[in-house]
């Protein structure tokens, strides 16, 4: 009697195997043996290998090249309301109207008004705003012309906030920078502004000119000299902390989320940070990275169409298996991103461990049950 209660327990304990505790699916239900419709999944499957891993971690997002065409490197510096001036007037006479004995140069400071005018003696209102500097200068100099002795004529700009850049943010001198005639470039700004305060692979870089944004990791211009675009006046620079993580679940030892600590990490490292592979539970075949890709990235690595629900980011699930030596090659060439999920499946013995676990205290009340009825059956 005590063996046929047992055969009941064991059976109605099998058929409930597949409700056992998990920390996540099996790798068989992720690559499609218990999926049926993973053919039609809204996920691509990618095995990683040799091509896929030289695919992902060339990929570099759209940035500063992207969205600033540089048609040329010196911008167009023209005057402004408000701008503060330094006209000098030279003459070749001691006696004329800006030179004298001690002399031969008067300097004048004068602001561009709200008429974007300026005021210079015997010449009076010059048109100042929406000129060149050398511009003003020849106009001045041809108006002294039949006043002056052979007047020769210095315009400098003092300030100009019309001709500036904002940097903002994680910069030791935030503010306006001017801009200058030759031209200034991102990583010129930022060094004016005082240089970044944060670790250099944990710094971004937001340039926004007019109603275009774009973002570049700051390594990135110094990697893609292409990237280090010039400002324009009116442009603002905003210098930030972006640190990245990925999160770790499944069979590894700690589970957690992990901060990068250089600019790369690899899968190899992310797998090392988490203890790597629990012995007790782990199957080395079932290794995933959960990941949403560019669909110029997607189409690369997966032979399937999937349609990317905002149309931009495709679902991902690299697998790897490091049963296969080969696999930890491969794990130390691919490259973790930002906000990457890396999961480890578990073994299916370690399944059927965890069913013997709950089965034991049913098999010793069952052996008790019989030896009782054994006993008392005599």
């Amino acid at each position: 009697m005590g063996w046929k209660l047992l055969a009941v327990v064991l059976a109605a304990s099998v058929a409930g195997c597949g409700g056992l505790p998990a920390s996540g699916p099996p790798a068989r239900a992720i690559v499609g043996d218990e999926n049926p419709n993973a053919a039609k999944a809204p996920y691509a499957v990618v095995a990683i290998d040799a091509k896929v891993t030289n695919v992902t971690s060339n990929y570099r997002a759209p940035s500063f090249s992207t969205f600033f065409k540089v048609t040329k490197a010196r911008p167009d510096i023209r005057l402004a309301v408000g701008d503060r001036l330094q006209v000098s007037i030279f003459e070749a006479g001691a006696e004329g109207l800006f030179s004298s004995s001690n002399s031969k140069a008067t300097q004048i400071e004068t602001v561009v008004d709200d008429q974007g005018q300026i005021f210079v003696p015997y010449v009076g209102a010059v048109t100042a705003a929406n000129r060149s500097v050398s511009d003003l200068r020849a106009t001045i100099q041809r108006s002294l012309e039949d006043k002056a002795i052979q007047p020769q004529v210095q315009v400098m700009v003092l300030e100009s906030l019309a001709n500036s850049v904002t940097v903002l943010g994680d910069v030791g001198k935030p503010g306006q920078v001017p801009v200058a005639i030759s031209g200034v470039r991102v990583l010129d700004l930022i060094a004016a502004a005082g240089g970044t305060r944060d670790k250099t692979f944990e710094t971004r870089v937001i340039l926004r000119r007019g109603n275009q944004v774009a973002t570049a990791p700051l390594e990135d211009l110094f990697d893609h000299p292409e990237e280090n675009v010039p400002v324009r006046p009116g442009d603002t620079v905003l210098v930030t902390n972006a640190s990245r993580s990925f999160t770790v679940f499944g069979a590894t030892l700690n589970r957690s989320e992990y901060k990068f600590d250089s600019r790369r990490v690899t899968l190899a490292e992310g797998i090392a940070r988490a203890g790597g592979l629990n012995d007790s539970l782990a199957d080395a075949r079932g290794v995933f990275l959960f990941r949403f890709e560019p669909d110029s990235i997607a189409k690369q690595v997966s032979e399937r169409a999937i349609t990317a629900p905002d149309g931009t980011m495709v679902p991902v699930i690299y697998t790897l298996n490091l049963r296969d030596p080969n696999g930890y090659f491969l794990a130390q060439m691919f490259d973790l991103r930002d906000e990457d999920m890396l999961y480890v499946a578990n073994h299916p013995s370690a399944e059927l461990g965890k069913f013997l676990q709950i089965l034991s205290p049913l098999i010793n009340t069952a052996t008790t049950v019989a030896t009782l009825t054994t006993r008392f059956s005599k």
